[in-house]
């Protein structure tokens, strides 16, 4: 068993390796730790009335996992996990007692509603099997009958990220087994509580690709130009953390150029939301936290010129034209609430 769940975790590591290559948006990768009301005794001996060598009721126990998913957008994501839930022997309070743990693989649909840019609440629809052997034809042939090993189960969760990478996330699973579901009980068999970390990684980042370009020289004279975009909360001048990381990083190339001529432009940008005025009004603030970021840093204000250019240019126009929610509305405008940034130098 050991070395079937070694074979899972090297699996989701090397999944982790290739999808990272292709740098897509949305894949993520995680660990979990709860508390499950998953009796291993139960479904290894079958014994309902199970307990340990001291007379104690194993009631649950602790559950530890992976997982691996892909978020094609900030609703719907697709997520595979392996579980491992139950005591290891050095745990347990009598060193000859049994093994007692069971590993579990899970596929689930995510589905999340943003509250604000960084919180959101989501629901996940999936199954999981139980298994000692993931290759057993005994086992596969019982998957889809009233004593499968196959668990429906729907959570019911919050989820925050921290810079866009880190996330951490607190749900609740409920389990029914297959016999129950057939016959329509809505009490469920299992439960679990648990708190998962998780990072994302292989984002393709479009600004990036034009953060940092050469014009050939021509008669004696180089151009460069630097690129950036910044985006802000909801409604908010506020500089987010990873937003002061690029703009160090943005200064430093600047201080790298060789020419003294350079000239920065910045165009600040609103999402739709508001009327035109506000927005106007918000999308020069916007610029202006930025100049004076600049000027904060040693460059002069001379070198800067600022424009607002309101809600006029959203780069989500198609995307979120016929969202009538709000709360979705404002996470799907959030690439609309920018300040672009270009650097020229002769």
């Amino acid at each position: 068993m050991k070395k079937q769940a070694l074979t899972i975790i090297l699996l989701l590591v090397s999944l982790v390796t290739n999808v990272q290559a292709k740098e897509n948006d949305g894949w993520y990768f995680g660990t979990k730790l709860g508390w499950s009301t998953f009796n291993v005794d139960q479904y290894k001996n079958k014994n309902i009335n199970n307990k340990n060598t001291h007379g104690h009721e194993l009631s649950g126990a602790p559950i530890l996992g992976l997982f691996l998913g892909y978020e094609f957008n900030p609703y719907f994501a697709l997520e595979i996990e392996n579980d491992t839930t139950g005591f290891f022997p050095y745990l347990m309070l009598k060193k000859n007692i049994e093994n007692k743990q069971i590993n579990s693989i899970q596929l689930a649909t995510k589905l999340s509603y943003p509250i604000t840019d960084e919180l959101k609440i989501y629901t996940r629809l999936g199954g999981m099997m139980f298994w000692d052997n993931l290759f057993s034809k005994e086992d596969l042939r019982h998957i889809f009958t009233k004593n499968s090993a196959l668990f429906p189960n729907v959570s019911l969760g919050a989820e925050y990220t921290f810079n866009e990478e880190f996330i951490t996330r607190l749900d609740y699973t409920w389990k029914s087994s297959v016999e129950k579901v057939m016959n329509l009980s809505m009490k469920p068999n299992l439960g679990d509580a648990v708190l998962s970390f998780a990072w994302k990684f292989g984002k393709s980042s479009i600004n990036d690709m034009f953060s940092s370009y050469s014009i050939p020289e021509s008669e004696n004279k180089q151009y460069v130009a630097l690129n950036e975009s910044i985006n802000f909360p909801f409604n908010s001048t506020e500089l987010k953390p990873i937003s002061n990381d690029k703009l160090q990083n943005l200064n430093n190339k600047i201080k790298n150029i060789q020419s003294k001529n350079v000239f920065i432009m910045l165009s600040g940008h609103a999402d739709k939301i508001g009327n035109k005025e506000y927005n106007q009004k918000l999308s020069e603030d916007r610029a202006y936290v930025i100049k004076n970021y600049f000027t904060s840093h040693g460059i002069s204000q001379d070198q800067i010129s600022i424009q607002g250019m309101g809600d006029e240019y959203p780069l989500t126009d198609q995307i979120c034209k016929d969202i009538s929610s709000k709360p979705l509305l404002v996470s799907c405008l959030a690439p609309d609430r920018r300040v672009e940034i270009e650097v020229l130098s002769d």
